[in-house]
């Protein structure tokens, strides 16, 4: 049987004698979530004005409604991405004998990204620049980013930990890394 404990509100982490998991959930306060989706509301509504006049129109008023429409459609998914990982979104990170695998899970759905571990770099926290305008842009409820934590495998660097507090981030960097740690140690 494993060990669960947790590291603030997001973070839970079930230790077993083979594996560690750590989930980071993505939740936000209920008026934000309710703010983000009237956002994609009021969105929605300007698309269908954007649509309704392209097909009105003819001629270059045509052509401008359909070139709003492209840059529209842009934003639209990048907001309803934001919303559905709001709802149902999670990082999953599982630590094995041989490899971690890390996801973004929209529900179950996601691509897992695996790592060998005997190749992974010790997983580090960067503090952010608190008078550098985008990275605090990045901490924002309504941005999908913000990754606090990040580690090289085979010269990439690859980052999680999606807008967590310091604390939290040094905690969970912490837990990785002695995972990390022990397995590599099992390996050889």
């Amino acid at each position: 049987m494993g060990k669960n404990k947790s590291i603030g509100k997001r973070i839970s982490i079930s230790e077993h004698q083979d594996s560690t998991t750590v989930v980071i959930e993505s939740t936000i306060t209920k008026i934000q979530q309710i703010s983000l989706e009237m956002w994609l509301g009021g969105w929605t509504g300007l698309g269908c004005l954007l649509g309704y006049g392209a097909i009105t129109f003819s001629g270059d008023e045509r052509l401008v409604y359909l070139g709003s429409l492209i840059f529209w459609t842009f934003f639209w998914i990048r907001i309803s991405k934001v919303v559905a990982w709001r709802r149902i979104g999670k990082e999953v990170i599982v630590i094995k004998r041989t490899s971690a695998m890390i996801k973004n899970a929209f529900g179950k759905k996601g691509r897992e990204r695996f790592f060998e571990i005997s190749k992974m770099s010790p997983v580090i926290f960067q503090e952010n620049d608190s008078a550098s305008f985008l990275q605090e842009l990045d901490k924002s409820y309504w941005i999908l980013g913000g990754d606090t934590l990040h580690f090289t495998y085979e010269g990439k660097t690859h980052v999680f930990g999606k807008q967590l507090d310091n604390k939290d981030s040094i905690q969970l960097a912490n837990v990785v890394n002695k995972s990390l740690k022990k397995f590599v140690l099992f390996i050889a």
